[in-house]
């Protein structure tokens, strides 16, 4: 661990705590000018460090991204690798990497901002830095391990429902499959990919790509996006650690069970297509019908316009009627 990584790891558990240099030299067996390297190289990558004569420094929190605060928040047994990047091209990327090497265990892959962030279809996902969570979890499988992608995308929802929940108070709503909805806008969505053994076929990895717009500059973002995207938090940033931590509090609480559906009845009281009609695409193919449920594998039951009720199990809502106006993907 390099002596910033100390020095960041040993003050973020006592924020806002000041330690001299001295103190910090003594606990972290460094030198005086280690430790006054280290603090500036903090610094320089955004972290908030207040320094004063006769005090010393203190961490003061902030919206950089933490892995050493994320982690003091988990209430996990087995904690994930946590690691954090300021600027990546896309966290799946780089867990897929991660996976390719050989993971042994769960990672939790972490982005300032991403400059090739994309979701599903291969579209542009909005990800510039310091106001939204751009988040990957590389999971490595057994080998009689069975995955359920529907299953799995919509744990992953509920999840990202409850930590918001949590530490927002705000009750988001689900857009099958994938998407998060705040007041009839989009402010999250969800990535499930799978990696397949080439010798055996079987499916040996997942990547579960979460992205979460936490603040929103109106004046910045595409206009292709206004009035459709919005934002969790109402210009807050600062807790942006402690929404990381929750929700993976959340995953992994649920990934443990997941098979069972157990979550589905809570994905289900805050879904926004259940008894409405949708225009979907499957396969290239666009099917018009009423979601008439939502069964125990995630899929939607639609019954189209000839009365005949379809199972579908992945696709794209292209089109979705709501109560108060319609809402357009």
């Amino acid at each position: 661990m390099s002596t910033s990584q100390k020095l960041l790891t040993f003050l973020s558990s006592y924020p806002e705590k000041w330690f001299s240099g001295n103190q910090l030299a003594s606990q972290l067996e460094l030198s005086r000018t280690a430790v006054w390297k280290g603090i500036r190289l903090l610094e320089e990558q955004g972290y908030s460090l207040e320094s004063r004569h006769g005090l010393g420094y203190r961490l003061m929190i902030n919206n950089q991204l933490n892995a050493a605060l994320i982690s003091q928040e988990l209430r996990l047994d087995h904690q994930p690798r946590i690691v954090v990047y300021n600027k990546v091209s896309s966290t799946n990327t780089i867990a897929k990497q991660m996976l390719f090497e050989d993971l042994k265990k769960p990672a939790v892959i972490l982005a300032n901002q991403q400059t090739a962030g994309r979701g599903r279809f291969d579209r542009k996902f909005y990800s510039p830095a310091a106001s939204g969570i751009y988040m990957s979890i590389a999971l490595p499988l057994s080998i009689d391990e069975k995955v359920n992608p529907g299953l799995l995308t919509t744990a992953t929802a509920v999840a990202a429902g409850r930590a918001i929940k949590k530490v927002f108070h705000r009750q988001v709503k689900y857009k099958w499959v994938n998407d998060l909805i705040l007041n009839n806008r989009k402010c999250g969505g969800i990535l499930t990919e799978a990696i397949t053994d080439l010798e055996s076929g079987r499916i040996a990895s997942l990547v579960i790509g979460i992205g979460l717009n936490l603040t929103l500059d109106t004046k910045k973002m595409p206009t292709e996006l206004l009035g459709k995207a919005g934002a969790i938090s109402k210009g807050d940033s600062s807790k942006r650690n402690l929404l990381i931590a929750e929700f993976i509090n959340f995953f992994f609480d649920i990934y443990r069970n997941y098979r069972s559906g157990d979550f589905l009845e809570e994905y289900r009281r805050h879904s926004i297509v259940l008894g409405k009609k949708i225009a979907i695409v499957v396969n290239r193919k666009k099917i018009i019908g009423k979601v008439e449920k939502i069964n125990s594998q995630g899929a939607i039951l639609l019954k189209n316009d000839n009365n005949q009720l379809l199972t579908i199990s992945s696709g794209e809502i292209i089109k979705l009627n709501l109560l108060e106006g319609k809402y357009h993907e």
